[in-house]
């Protein structure tokens, strides 16, 4: 199996053609996605061109995200100027991306990891070759990604992954589990919507303890009254 972080992005499919960055679009619906090639033109991590031996023709799967310290920077800076502060790094990245403008997109900090390639004029034989060879290509891969013998191996990597997930720059909120044999995938195939040689574990959501310190009432606009906790940080 491959095993690897299940990023709390906005997933991305991206076309190379001859090597050359060609267009976008978000995952959509699973058939149709949203036009964002002027706004992934301007991240950074997202290569113009290809590097090495590459396909004539690629289209990749990967996740556009924001850093968890440019998140925190960009969340200040909009404070300072009074404007409202991102709910978290996922909201920003995928606001971001859909700006109508792709010179706001250009300056905020968006990245991107690669993980998976959805069609290609050739491609390698395996799912692990072919995270290993994007690299080559210039396309980011997080470093995280393992090769594992069984499935006992693929449930120590998701443990190991959940105790180092507040260490990451970037959010996951899982982990993937993929078959790597590329045939036994295609054999595998895949439901109306998912593939059958992937799995996706998603961590238990973050809980803490804290104390509810007032009740305030909110006034809305037309009169309506929605108390509001207030919690201890």
């Amino acid at each position: 199996y491959v095993c690897e972080p299940k990023f709390d992005g906005l997933s991305v499919e991206v076309i190379y053609e001859d090597g050359v960055y060609e267009r976008a679009a978000t995952r959509g619906d699973g058939e149709t996605g949203e036009d964002v090639t002027a706004n992934v033109r301007t991240i950074g991590a997202v290569p113009q061109r290809l590097r090495g031996d590459h396909p004539d023709w690629l289209a990749v799967r990967g996740e556009v995200y924001m850093p968890k310290d440019a998140f925190r920077d960009l969340n200040h800076e909009r404070v300072e100027r009074g404007e409202d502060a991102f709910a978290n790094p996922r909201n920003a990245a995928a606001g971001t991306l859909r700006q109508l403008d792709p010179s706001v997109t250009a300056e905020r900090p968006l990245a991107t990891f690669f993980f998976g390639i959805l069609d290609a004029s050739e491609r390698p034989g395996s799912n692990w070759e072919q995270l290993r060879a994007f690299p080559e290509w210039g396309l980011p891969v997080s470093g995280h990604g393992e090769r594992v013998a069984d499935i006992e191996a693929a449930i120590d990597y998701r443990d190991r992954l959940l105790d180092a997930r507040d260490d990451l720059n970037y959010e996951i909120d899982g982990v993937v589990v993929k078959v790597d044999d590329r045939e036994a995938c295609d054999l595998l195939g895949a439901t109306a919507r998912a593939p059958r040689w992937a799995f996706a574990y998603k961590f238990p959501p973050r809980r803490e303890r804290t104390t509810v310190t007032d009740i305030a009432v909110q006034v809305g606009r037309t009169g309506r009254l929605t108390p509001v906790a207030l919690l201890a940080p």
